[in-house]
């Protein structure tokens, strides 16, 4: 037990003091979420499954739907989180899929169940932003070795409600369409730049890019990479940033589309106030036995 323990700390520090912070290094972060959950019908105020007759029989299917979002992996504290949207989070249960790159860059396929070893999934949803974290303070071996040099230090995401410069090309991470998720696997970037300022309604701070988003993009990191050549930058970071994460486009009925950023000041307020509210305990760092 004491051996896996030192197992999750030496991980987690040698992942922080080996930050590069390049798009090639936050792709080793970056995880495709995948959950089919049964369509669900509202009857005289009760929710309802759908469920579909085959045709010349008896038989009865039910019917599902794919849910697809993109998340990132983060460590504070010795503890991985997930972060996603959470429009995203919200169809993600037990038996979703998180999927990942191997060693070989191959995909690498977990349910999060294997990954926690927990049978209740505990997303914690931020209630003023499209932003959810799945804290995972107890992970199986498989865990371990699945999150081994592939977590981000909470380090890089940004804190404040600050914006990157508007004459730089910021970076979104993630799977539209599902691609890049099979086969070899590797996050699709694409660069825009900021086209507003920090903006706020009815559910919270946001900002815009010039470019709208592709349907799977959710939940994905947006992220200004650093240049390790550089001489003074910071040494756990290497001079990239994480700036927000993508809810979807934003557009009207002329054409005009942007896409909606979710600041990262949401996720690490999530992530303090779970370490604050003292979750964390010698108890959690340990990862449970295989059952």
């Amino acid at each position: 037990m004491n051996v896996l323990k030192l197992i999750i700390v030496f991980s987690c520090f040698y992942t922080s003091l080996s930050w590069a912070g390049t798009i090639d290094e936050f792709s080793r972060s970056v995880v495709f979420l995948t959950a089919s959950p049964p369509v669900m019908e509202d009857v005289n105020g009760t929710p309802c499954e759908v469920w579909l007759k085959l045709p010349g029989t008896n038989g009865f299917v039910i019917k599902r739907k794919t849910i697809a979002g993109s998340g990132l992996i983060v460590i504070s504290s010795n503890v991985a989180y997930l972060i996603t949207a959470k429009h995203v989070a919200v169809e993600m249960g037990e038996d979703c899929d998180v999927i990942m790159r191997g060693d070989t860059n191959e995909p690498l396929h977990l349910k999060l169940i294997a990954i926690t070893g927990q049978p209740q999934v505990k997303w914690i949803h931020h209630t003023n932003a499209d932003i959810s974290i799945h804290p995972m303070p107890s992970i199986t071996q498989a865990g371990i070795v699945a999150l081994n040099r592939r977590s981000a230090p909470l380090d890089l995401l940004e804190k404040q409600p600050n914006l990157p410069s508007r004459d730089i090309y910021v970076t979104v991470l993630g799977f539209p369409l599902g691609l890049g998720a099979t086969g070899e696997f590797i996050p699709l970037s694409r660069e825009s730049k900021v086209t507003s300022g920090m903006l706020n309604d009815a559910e919270g701070r946001f900002f815009l890019l010039q470019d709208p988003s592709v349907s799977g993009y959710s939940g994905g990191p947006l992220i200004e990479s650093g240049d390790p050549r550089v001489v003074g930058v910071n040494m756990v970071t290497g001079g990239a940033r994480c700036w927000g994460f993508v809810k979807g486009t934003y557009g009207d009925e002329t054409g005009g589309k942007m896409s909606r950023i979710t600041p990262s000041l949401y996720a690490v307020e999530l992530i303090r106030q779970y370490e604050h509210e003292g979750h964390i305990t010698e108890q959690t760092n340990t990862p449970p036995a295989h059952k």
